[in-house]
């Protein structure tokens, strides 16, 4: 619950981050004359307006391009930044709903988590568990803005938010089905297929959809961290209820070893790593791959209106 996570959330972040640069390169272009850390923060801001409220974001970066005082400066950036995250997300459509569940999936993630540790102690073994914790509050966090930033820059939220839920039933049913069936009929692994054809199948909606790659992408992105959270929450809530079990075999064989105070707290401890490994691999594997068929579609679109 310590490498494996710590390396799947830092590199989750780094796409995360690498994605809303991008996005924002374009903007920063136009005001490259004052370009510090308020400046920064204020250009990444405005990203979460809807397209509806682009020219008031202009106008605040055209306004803290007249502040000169660097504390002033900041108390301007942060301001605008409070301020764009409490402007309603959009009108008469399923926006506000879509950023409000997100919100209270990462809360409840967070909540189950939090309760773990109440319940099993034994979990903390260290710095590097604290480290993992941090690190993954900081995830939802990220999860929970980049969300908002996507519906609130045009992500087709209903669509989104069905995809992802059906997304992580594909890949419960099909974990389970594996599980729990592979070992006497190997030929059940065979749905393993079916995880990423339900990311292509994802993109590929987004872009039918939306008519436009990054329609797509937009919501190939919106699915893939709907997708994460959902898988999360019930492998966690399940964990929670059962006690980590049934304890399998392995589990109770490398049980003496792990230094832990007894064989529920080791459960619980490594089904949680479990939990979070998939949050971001599956969110991941969704994104990118509902991503490339967003971006084929589109590129097939373009070719055959221009036959």
């Amino acid at each position: 619950m310590i490498v494996l996570e710590v390396a799947l959330i830092l590199g989750s972040l780094a796409v995360g981050s690498s994605l809303v640069l991008r996005r924002r390169s374009a903007g920063r272009s136009s005001h490259p004359q004052s370009m510090d850390a308020p400046a920064t923060l204020l250009t990444w801001a405005v990203g979460f307006l809807a397209a509806d409220r682009e020219q008031w974001g202009q106008a605040m970066l055209g306004e803290l391009e007249h502040l000169e005082q660097r504390p002033t400066r900041w108390r301007f950036a942060l301001g605008c930044l409070a301020a764009t995250l409490l402007v309603p997300p959009g009108q008469g459509d399923a926006r506000r709903l879509v950023g409000a569940l997100v919100s209270a999936a990462s809360l409840a993630s967070a909540g189950l988590v939090s309760f773990a540790l109440l319940r099993y102690p034994g979990i903390v073994t260290g710095l590097g568990t604290w480290l993992a914790l941090t690190t993954f509050a900081a995830v939802l966090l990220g999860f929970t803005l980049f969300a908002l930033l996507l519906v609130r820059r045009g992500a087709a939220a209903g669509l989104g938010l069905a995809c992802g839920v059906a997304v992580a039933v594909v890949w419960i049913v099909v974990g389970v089905t594996v599980v729990n069936s592979a070992k006497a009929r190997p030929v059940f692994s065979l749905l393993l297929l079916a995880l990423p054809l339900a990311a292509l199948v994802a993109g590929g909606a987004g872009t039918w959809h939306g008519r436009t790659g990054a329609a797509g992408r937009k919501t190939a992105l919106l699915t893939g961290l709907v997708a994460g959270l959902v898988l999360f929450l019930v492998v966690a809530a399940s964990t929670l209820l059962t006690a980590g079990g049934p304890y399998d075999a392995g589990l109770v064989r490398d049980f003496p070893t792990s230094g832990l105070p007894d064989l529920a707290t080791y459960a619980v401890s490594d089904n949680l790593g479990t939990a979070m490994a998939l949050l971001l691999f599956a969110s991941t594997v969704t994104a990118v791959l509902g991503c490339a068929a967003a971006s084929v579609i589109a590129r097939l679109r373009r070719d055959r209106t221009a036959a």
